[in-house]
């Protein structure tokens, strides 16, 4: 071979190995996105998942027994929110890789039965694909005009916002929902 062949084959690896890099470059960048639309897809669904659990739960402890109740005051307290003295947020999470159970509900464990005994609840879920997520409630009363804005005394409305985080998530999903109280029968 003489020189000018030489060149020739430096030449044509050096643009073979330029395609390849682009080629390889692409593969990465439709793998991640493919794998951040998954991970967006399975928080949206353990989002709606832990918002559905939720409202199926009655709208407060003094409703709890189907008593009727006329008057928001006869709600928890707002600095009360959260689960009372008979139920507990200490039931040990699963620890990853636990692939026996989807997700531990501690709902099911100590007995959650009002929409409000969320309030500070955390929660494991597995996917397994993508692994553990974390899910955080939250539950809050707002303006009966306006439910956006946090209420300071007990309403008709309590806010519920899930939060989803997951190690491959820029940044946590939030959910959220209304559970009223229909006060007229």
């Amino acid at each position: 071979m003489n020189t000018g062949q030489m060149l020739a084959v430096l030449g044509a690896l050096i643009i073979l190995g330029g395609i390849t890099l682009t080629v390889n470059r692409m593969l990465i960048s439709k793998t991640t996105d493919m794998l951040n639309a998954e991970t967006s897809l399975v928080a949206v669904s353990i989002a709606q998942t832990m918002i559905d659990e939720i409202q199926t739960k009655s709208y407060d402890l003094a409703t709890a027994g189907g008593a009727k109740v006329y008057d928001s005051t006869a709600f928890t307290s707002p600095s009360e929110l959260g689960p009372s003295s008979t139920e507990s947020h200490n039931v040990p999470l699963p620890e990853p890789p636990d692939t026996t159970t989807p997700y531990k509900s501690i709902s099911k464990v100590t007995g959650y039965n009002d929409v409000d005994d969320y309030n500070g609840y955390t929660r494991k879920a597995y996917s397994s694909l993508l692994g553990t997520f974390t899910v955080v409630d939250t539950v809050y009363y707002v303006s009966e005009s306006n439910p956006n804005q946090k209420s300071s005394t007990q309403t008709f409305y309590k806010k519920i916002i899930v939060t989803v985080r997951h190690p491959n998530m820029s940044s946590p999903l939030q959910l959220s929902d209304i559970a009223v109280y229909r006060r007229y029968f």
